[in-house]
């Protein structure tokens, strides 16, 4: 078994529940006015609907939220996803919104971006993904399916007013789509993973039709054979109790994450019969899954209130993410589309991602683990960032789509930079190690909005090669300029065939 089998393993994070405890005991400008009113109840909600509380990262009722539609300015109505309008039945699901990237919805487009834009010819392409689907490293079939992207994508944008794959025009489409599916190709191993490996050793489906896997402490397992010496439950070798007890911050209890104790545990399923001695049900693991890596109690239960309105959904069956393709894409678009960099502040992928900043979407998801590349990271995760830069090329050629590694300057606000990943994308087309990004610019297709007429191929310019190897913002010269306004001023439609 490759080293690649099994998912890397996410480290803890500092809970938001801590996060608000030292911001209390430490005055902070976070707690007062930050850039006035910012929330979605902003200017008054809707007949039928209410200013609602989402106290999924912090403590906040509805009653904390009152006054934000009048302009209140101070918390909770200086964070935007804190406070928001929803229906005011008690009964209706509440759904959390995504934070804005203060792009307007391409109406045309997301109706069916499968249709549109993301045809399965072009997934086949971004994604290595078969029209037959996936096998995962388990022999199971794969829930990483062409048809379960677009059931994922949309569900998600049926309960959101921030659409995935559904922002601004097509081009910026295409660039988050080329983004997305390159990191979630490395999250999953080309999606060959559904589960950690770690976690997950070897998994059984018992006779009542339930999934059971084999967790492992790291020092019992061999990541190359995929293999675990002694059951991370079992009382001799093992060095457990019969208790399994990863992923659980007791902190976050609902309506912050999923019940759970992570002083007792979840006790190991009664099949200990060799060789199935130290199997836990997966329904109560909450171990990495999805592709973009969704794990602990509190993401679980994110993930359950942004795809179906109900926190709990998810937590009663973590493992849908790994069997179900909605699910599986799906808590990926939530972990894109809703993860700030700082908990309730700061930039999420998806807002990178529509600004065609592909370092900026690194940075949120994967932080300092692969940012600075190479200076923190693990040989895990040094190696998985190159895999991101070989693979943004490959899904940004087949949906005609170009992306910055570092798409920022100093007039950008809220731009996110990957140190080292510029130099990771030079240098790895000079050393081979990411064939399609060299003539990557060469499948770009530009859009144009105005009305179509006939239309016609136009080839890109002598200097093309200079302006793939580095940032466009760097390498842009005179004539370069020139084609490009001259390209998007004309009513054509441009494509690759």
């Amino acid at each position: 078994m490759d080293v690649k089998s099994s998912l890397p393993i996410p480290l803890p994070r500092l809970t938001s529940s801590a996060l608000l405890l030292l911001l209390l005991q430490f005055p902070s400008p976070l707690l007062a006015q930050t850039g006035g009113n910012l929330s979605n109840c902003k200017g008054g909600c809707g007949s039928g609907e209410s200013c609602l509380g989402n106290p999924f990262t912090q403590p906040v009722t509805d009653d904390d939220c009152d006054g934000c539609a009048g302009g209140k300015y101070y918390w909770p109505c200086n964070f935007e996803t804190l406070c928001y309008c929803g229906p005011s039945d008690a009964g209706a699901p509440r759904v959390p919104p995504a934070p804005k990237s203060n792009l307007a919805p391409n109406d045309a487009i997301v109706v069916d971006v499968c249709s549109s834009v993301l045809t399965e010819d072009a997934f086949v392409a971004a994604t290595g993904i078969g029209k037959g689907g996936t096998t995962t490293t388990n022999g199971d079939d794969g829930p990483y399916t062409y048809r379960g992207l677009c059931d994922a994508i949309s569900a998600y944008n049926l309960l959101h007013d921030e659409k995935f794959a559904g922002m601004g025009d097509e081009t910026t489409i295409r660039a988050e789509l080329a983004a997305f599916l390159a990191n979630a190709a490395v999250d999953t191993r080309d999606f060959t993973v559904s589960r950690e490996g770690m976690h997950c050793v070897d998994p059984i489906v018992g006779g009542d039709g339930e999934v059971y896997c084999k967790p492992c402490r790291e020092e019992n397992y061999d990541r190359t054979a995929g293999t675990c010496s002694a059951a991370y439950v079992n009382d001799d070798a093992g060095g457990g109790d019969g208790r399994y007890r990863e992923y659980c911050d007791s902190t976050r209890q609902p309506p912050q994450g999923c019940a759970c104790d992570a002083e007792d545990g979840v006790a190991q399923a009664d099949v200990n019969v060799v060789p199935y001695a130290g199997y836990v049900a997966a329904s109560g693991m909450y171990f990495a899954r999805g592709a973009i890596l969704n794990s602990w109690n509190y993401d679980y239960y994110g993930a359950g209130q942004a795809l179906v309105g109900d926190g709990a959904y998810l937590c009663e069956d973590p493992d849908l993410a790994s069997t179900d393709p909605r699910y599986a894409w799906g808590v990926g678009i939530y972990k894109w589309m809703e993860k700030m960099e700082f908990g309730t502040t700061g930039p999420t992928a998806h807002e990178q991602a529509v600004r065609g900043n592909f370092g900026g979407t690194v940075m949120v998801l994967y932080g300092e683990l692969e940012c600075p590349s190479g200076e923190w990271t693990s040989a895990d995760h040094a190696i998985m960032v190159r895999e991101r830069v070989a693979r943004v090329c490959t899904a940004g050629a087949a949906l005609g789509a170009y992306l910055e590694m570092d798409a920022c300057d100093d007039s950008a606000d809220e731009c996110l930079t990957c140190d080292g990943l510029k130099d990771i994308f030079v240098g790895c087309q000079s050393d081979g190690t990411c064939p399609d990004c060299p003539t990557w610019a060469d499948h770009v297709i530009f859009v144009s909005d105005a009305p179509s007429v006939t239309p016609v191929r136009i080839q890109p310019p002598e200097d093309w090669g200079n302006w793939n190897q580095g940032s466009r913002s760097d390498a842009r010269s005179a004539d370069a300029s020139s084609w490009l306004a001259l390209s998007l001023a004309l009513p054509l439609a441009i494509w690759h065939s």
